[in-house]
């Protein structure tokens, strides 16, 4: 089963309208992860996000399957990649 994480951070001028369009999606299938915390900057780390948003979207090993990286992703497109 494919996953979104979703990385942001407080001062992201384009992580709110990011956030609006993941929040559409089965949050079972959603990770949240804040760049500005501990835990987020690991996570971010192992997927090598540099910036904000990145929403990548993993098989079930984890693995990079779609990322949108610095820009908001189309709705469409996400559920696309999440095969819904």
């Amino acid at each position: 089963m494919y996953m979104v994480k979703f990385f942001f951070k407080k001062d992201c001028p384009k992580c709110p309208a990011a956030k609006e369009v993941v929040s559409q999606l089965p949050q079972e299938l959603v990770e949240y992860h804040n760049l500005d915390e501990v835990d987020g900057l690991t996570e971010g780390a192992y997927y090598m996000v540099v910036g904000t948003p990145t929403t990548i979207v993993v098989d079930g090993q984890g693995r990079e399957v779609k990322s949108w990286r610095g820009e908001v992703p189309k709705l469409a497109a996400l559920k696309e990649a999440l095969s819904l």
